[in-house]
């Protein structure tokens, strides 16, 4: 069973075009998406509309989902991201802001695969999972051998093999190694790894294999209409670091 994770599309529509394109030639038999489908891009509409009609088998919530959901203080937010859901709230509509609200925070694709944005630790806290020790304190919360996850838009993984943590940073895994696995899957419209092209995650069930997966989109139309819809310019200009 070949399964494709997506994660933090943000709004933009022609990464996931891209990843969408990329995906259909793989020959998945599930797609799952991993949460934050708004914030900072110029198509938050677009991008859920598409999503809902690509009907993956699990879609859970994450943190610019919920925050665009409803009118909760932005506080947590640094002033980018908080402008850019203030200007998503005003693009959905409410049924729209509504189905958002209604995403779980956690699924399952198989018994053995957990699903969150953040950390199994618990999914509504929104923890980064940046360094070892991160990864370490969720992994003994992890109560699958798979989970795979988004919200820092920097793909790796955390491997726990019975005595010890590894952190890894490669682009195909050998799954069977190991007795746990935490995935980060990369970002499709915001990556942060210092590589601009979108990112998504095939995860092979049966043979047990992770292979990240990296597609260049038009980059030049995205950043054009974040600018033209009156967002911060720095958002548009982010994306050509991968920052």
């Amino acid at each position: 069973m070949k399964i494709a994770l997506i994660s933090d599309i943000h709004g933009n529509l022609e990464a996931f075009h891209a990843v969408l394109h990329d995906i259909d030639a793989a020959g998945v038999d599930h797609l799952v998406c991993l949460g934050d489908i708004v914030g900072y891009g110029a198509d938050p509409a677009a991008c859920l509309d598409l999503v809902r009609e690509r009907q993956p088998r699990v879609i859970v919530q994450g943190n610019h989902d919920a925050y665009a959901a409803d009118e909760r203080d932005l506080d947590a937010f640094n002033p980018l991201a908080a402008a850019a859901t203030i200007w998503t709230r005003q693009q959905l509509g409410e049924e729209r802001r509504q189905w958002l609200r209604d995403l779980p925070l956690h699924g399952y694709i198989e018994p053995d695969v957990m699903l969150v944005h953040a950390s199994p630790s618990d999914p509504g806290a929104w923890e980064y999972l940046r360094f070892l020790a991160d990864g370490a304190l969720a992994l003994a919360d992890q109560p699958t051998r798979y989970c795979f996850f988004g919200h820092t838009h920097v793909p790796m993984a955390f491997r726990h093999d019975g005595e010890r943590v590894d952190q890894l940073i490669e682009s195909e895994y050998d799954a069977s190694e190991g007795d746990h696995w935490l995935v980060n899957v990369g970002s499709v419209g915001q990556p942060r790894d210092g590589d601009w092209r979108a990112a998504w995650t095939l995860f092979d069930h049966d043979a047990q294999r992770i292979e990240l997966r990296r597609i260049e989109y038009d980059i030049e139309t995205c950043m054009l209409k974040i600018v033209g819809a009156g967002l911060p310019e720095r958002l548009a200009e982010r994306l050509t670091k991968g920052r």
